[in-house]
């Protein structure tokens, strides 16, 4: 199991961990107790922008400059479907980096991807290069002793958002500020030299990019050049500059902390160093494969898109309408006329969106959706919100499938296979995977990026995601599915009795079909119920 929950939940958090956090949280939940702000005081640096720093001299802009002229207004795009040729994409593009490295995540783990990518970005620190690094403080507790000596370089800042005040007792928090505490910054957005932006659903952790031994995430990013990078760009000044950004320094004790920078880069090298992870290094970093494609076969779709997120004013509780995603989507998004292909890791659809899916498939557009199984999922709470709508849309002819718990080795990608045993990473090992992407294609429109298709994503957490007109790609996404999705999931029909089954493909060519929820005891069939009657829906 990883050791950080990528959808993590505050409430689930505290019964994880002590029985305090138990009662005072539930309590915080049942009662609405609600009290004072909990934010530390802030001094508020001057604010800083992409626009302060000029990078129409670096190598990326010498290589895009001329693609943007040629497609003026229009956004070029690579999807990053392989989670190796992902994490190969960036640090690939940290070493390439000259004027300014802008990143924002909602976890940083500090494992194997967390450190090589810390490794390189001192790299590119030493080299002049200035770095901000903004972290949603949900997940940063482990790590803030490293953030705070990375920060002592003096090309690098890093501000934690949205950050505790009780920094080693957090239920506090969650019991005394649970509005504020219950929204997170989920966005994760990666730009190098303000030239060319990473979006999409993986953080940075081992589990997103293959590396972990024994749990995966089945995700999706998505490269972007042009017009999106400068709405990117925006959205990372807004958060950067708000009032929920918190200099680290301002945060975290350093009395706490023995860590230091000298002896972080020192240990940040030593692990670059170790034969195990030197082979990756030679992958990941110096791939002839990404280079040669960047530099000679920079084959990139050009359309146009329009990049959507959610203001910081969302964390806020303030935002108006306009400054939430899910609007801004729905005003570019076009009625579906033939096809809608969801892939969403949790899906709560609600009443509202069970209806209008429905609606859809009733006037004979194929709505097709993709997510996990209980089993797959890494938070059980969300499964059982979704569950409460599988009858109502398979009734309708929604076609629903659940992602597998695992997915053997045959069934992976051959790139990826290549890829591992290049690295020396064993993928026969993974004894769990689980689905993260978040995706949509609308007959020739495709959505891609951080935001899922549930009440956590729509009202409370903030998001970001790039909608493109390709019809291209839409069409691959749809074929794609049409061919593949038995190998990966459980497909649900209903019996004549309204009993929902789930039907698996075997290897062998033929087919297995459960008539009951697979992998999933009675005692939690039954406590997954009586979950689903409490009032925590627009939680999930």
């Amino acid at each position: 199991m990883p050791k950080q929950r990528e959808k993590y939940r505050i409430y689930f958090d505290a019964i994880n961990t002590k029985a305090y956090g138990v009662l005072t949280l539930s309590f915080g939940i049942l009662f609405g107790l609600h009290g004072c702000s909990t934010l530390p005081p802030l001094n508020a640096p001057k604010p800083t922008y992409s626009t302060d720093f000029d990078t129409s001299k670096t190598a990326l802009s010498h290589l895009i400059t001329p693609l943007k002229q040629q497609n003026q207004g229009l956004t070029g795009y690579h999807v990053l479907f392989d989670p190796l040729e992902a994490i190969a994409a960036r640090l690939s593009l940290i070493n390439k980096a000259q004027k300014t490295l802008d990143i924002q995540y909602y976890i940083w783990d500090n494992d194997k991807i967390g450190a090589l990518a810390l490794y390189d970005i001192i790299q590119a620190a030493d080299r002049g290069v200035k770095v901000r690094l903004l972290i949603d403080d949900n997940n940063a507790k482990k790590m803030e002793g490293i953030f705070l000596a990375l920060d002592q370089h003096v090309n690098i800042q890093v501000k934690l958002y949205n950050p505790y005040k009780y920094r080693n007792f957090r239920p506090l928090d969650m019991v005394l500020d649970l509005k504020r505490i219950n929204r997170r910054m989920h966005i994760k957005s990666f730009i190098v030299d303000n030239q060319i932006a990473l979006i999409g659903g993986r953080n940075m952790s081992n589990q997103y990019y293959f590396t972990s031994d024994n749990y995966q995430f089945s995700d999706i990013d998505i490269l972007l050049v042009g017009q999106s990078v400068d709405q990117i760009n925006h959205s990372f000044d807004d958060y950067w500059n708000d009032s929920y950004a918190y200099p680290i320094r301002q945060l975290v004790n350093p009395r706490q902390h023995l860590l230091r920078y000298d002896s972080l880069k020192k240990q940040l090298t030593e692990h670059y160093k170790r034969v195990s992870v030197q082979d990756y290094l030679n992958l990941a970093n110096h791939s002839d494969a990404f280079d040669h494609w960047l530099y000679h076969d920079l084959k990139l779709d050009w359309v146009k898109a329009d990049v959507v997120s959610d203001a910081p004013s969302k964390i806020h509780g303030t935002a108006k309408p306009n400054e939430f995603l899910q609007q801004q989507l729905s005003q570019y998004l076009k009625q579906p006329k033939k096809h809608l292909d969801i892939v969403s890791a949790y899906f709560v659809p609600e009443k509202k969106g069970t209806d209008f899916l429905n609606q859809l498939s009733n006037n004979g557009v194929q709505v097709r959706i993709l997510t996990n199984s209980f089993k797959a999922n890494d938070v059980w709470l969300v499964h059982a919100f979704y569950s409460k709508y599988r009858e109502a849309l398979l009734k309708n002819g929604v076609q629903l499938y659940e992602f597998l718990p695992t997915l053997s080795y045959k069934e992976l990608k051959p790139y990826t296979k290549n890829l591992s045993r290049e690295a020396k990473i064993s993928l026969k090992s993974l004894s769990r995977s689980s689905l993260h992407a978040k995706m949509m294609a609308v007959d020739d429109q495709v959505f891609i990026g951080s935001f899922n298709l549930d009440p956590r994503s729509s009202q409370l957490n903030s998001e970001i995601g790039v909608l493109l007109n390709s019809p291209a790609l839409a069409d691959e996404i749809h074929q794609t599915l049409s061919e593949n999705i038995d190998a990966y999931s459980y497909q649900l029909q209903l019996t004549p009795d309204n009993k929902i089954t789930w039907t698996k493909k075997l290897s062998t060519g033929g087919t297995v079909t459960f008539d009951k929820e697979p992998k999933m005891t009675w005692w939690q069939h039954n406590g997954l119920q009586l979950i689903s009657w409490l009032p925590l829906e627009g939680m999930m």
